[in-house]
């Protein structure tokens, strides 16, 4: 009963290294078996399991065609108890046997392990030693086939590919790729995993390029993210989104684990989306402008003031580097900021000359007024507030509310300036135009008092560095 090789802990040794090269169930117990033989010397080796119904079910028996029926007791016992037993068995020459219990995903007992030795002799104490360290190993080995039978099962349940490149020789390889291939690209795993430039190969020119520069840039612990567009076999246009992390393998080669998406379907919504925002911005504009130009037919004197407004309005925006969104939102309320004229007497409105008190205090609320017209109105911007503050002062001398410094929201003080110059520099009903100059200076008078500083300084570089005029 000599083994294979003359140091134990060297049959252990090579057992853990075959055992770690195993990872799927295919022709699991056959190897299991052919390794007790060749490493431990054992004559026969078998596995068994137990069905539902109790029976007891030989899953590899090596050499093939021993017959183990005279195990047939013990090896239920075995079962039974979960603990090891050992027996010479008549097969039909004497063997001694172990019979050893293996644990299962924290079961007891799933499976035995037999080994025999032809020997009349029972096993001594050092051998048996050998083989509960085995069945330590093969325990181990089946949890570990087990958990990654799991992920994959998992791995190609998820709508993502899941895969490992790992870099060889200058280039990246798949070495894992989940069945969500199929779903994400439209090609099998076994194709990635033959030959990784078919993905490459299908990214726009752009996008592979990125992709190409986001792996080089490799660092362990480094994320990656990356939106491609994808050339399906079918000739369809796919997005996909990858998200990876960089590592380093067990042999210190460079890894990315990650994921890739197919987010097409919510490129499109996007799309589709900004598609129709856009539509409703549009139809929003065209309302807004119908109702400037209904509030410029009844005050022809002073046609075309909110345009101007607007226009200078957007210039100071854009000079004060505001975003986008907000200049667009700034241009819109200057567009209507005097709505509230709706509601004044036409003839107020082109009166030549000054107003008497009361009627001009019925002007002055033409700010409050464009505030309830607008207030339930769902703009994306505070229109309403800044139709509200737009003859609003910092100092608190402005109207209708007398609001001051923060209470005045910066939109609505560039809208003031903007009005403020277009008033003073064009014609109006109770006086000849003024001039440009003259506005300017009077918005540097009151330069950080009345006016914002920063606007009243955009305001002048448009004029004098931009050489900004009305339209």
């Amino acid at each position: 009963m000599a083994l294979p090789h003359s140091d134990p802990v060297a049959a252990i040794v090579r057992s853990a290294q075959y055992l770690a090269g195993i990872v799927r169930y295919d022709d699991l117990w056959p190897q299991l078996a052919k390794l007790v033989c060749r490493f431990f010397g054992a004559d026969v080796a078998a596995f068994a399991a137990r069905e539902a119904d109790g029976r007891v079910r030989f899953l590899h028996v090596e050499p093939p065609g021993v017959a183990l029926d005279a195990a047939a007791a013990t090896l239920a016992a075995v079962f039974d108890s979960g603990f090891l037993a050992t027996e010479v068995l008549e097969l039909p020459a004497p063997h001694a046997a172990v019979l050893l219990p293996l644990g299962r995903e924290r079961q007891r007992t799933g499976y035995v392990l037999l080994a025999a030795h032809r020997s009349p002799a029972p096993l001594p104490r050092e051998r048996l030693d050998l083989y509960l360290a085995l069945a330590g190993l093969i325990e181990s080995t089946l949890d570990r086939i087990a958990s990654q039978q799991r992920f994959v099962s998992m791995a190609n349940n998820v709508p993502e590919l899941l895969g490992q490149l790992v870099a060889n020789e200058g280039a990246w390889r798949f070495t894992y790729v989940s069945g969500g291939a199929r779903r994400v690209l439209g090609i099998a795993p076994e194709v990635l995993l033959a030959d990784s430039s078919v993905l490459f190969g299908g990214l726009d020119a752009a996008d592979r390029a990125a992709l190409e520069s986001a792996l080089a840039g490799w660092q362990a612990g480094a994320h990656l993210r990356v939106t491609m567009r994808w050339r399906a076999p079918d000739g369809s246009l796919r997005h996909l989104l990858a998200n990876a992390m960089a590592s380093t393998g067990e042999a210190g080669e460079r890894v990315w684990d990650g994921a890739i998406q197919d987010i097409s379907e919510q490129v499109r919504l996007q799309e589709e989306s900004r598609r129709n925002l856009e539509r409703l911005n549009k139809s929003m504009e065209d309302a807004i402008q119908a109702v400037a130009a209904t509030i410029e037919q009844r005050d022809p004197y002073t046609a075309g003031h909110q345009r101007r407004v607007a226009e200078l309005a957007t210039r100071l925006a854009v000079r004060l580097d505001l975003p986008a969104d907000m200049v667009h939102g700034i241009r819109l309320t200057a567009s209507i900021h005097d709505i509230g004229k709706i509601h004044v007497p036409a003839e107020l409105l082109s009166f030549p000359g000054k107003l008497p008190e009361v009627e001009f205090a019925l002007i002055r609320q033409h700010p409050r007024i464009g505030y309830e017209i607008l207030k339930n109105v769902d703009f994306p911007w505070p229109v309403a507030e800044m139709v509200y503050q737009h003859h609003e002062h910092l100092d608190g001398s402005g109207y209708p509310r007398g609001l001051r410094g923060a209470q005045i929201l910066f939109g609505a003080r560039i809208i003031t300036v903007a009005d403020v110059v277009e008033a003073i520099a064009l014609h109006r009903p109770y006086r000849p135009a003024l001039g440009v100059e003259t506005a300017l200076t009077e918005i540097e008078k009151h330069r950080g008092t009345r006016y914002d500083a920063a606007v009243v300084d955009a305001c002048l570089a448009v004029f004098r560095e931009e050489g900004f005029s009305f339209s």
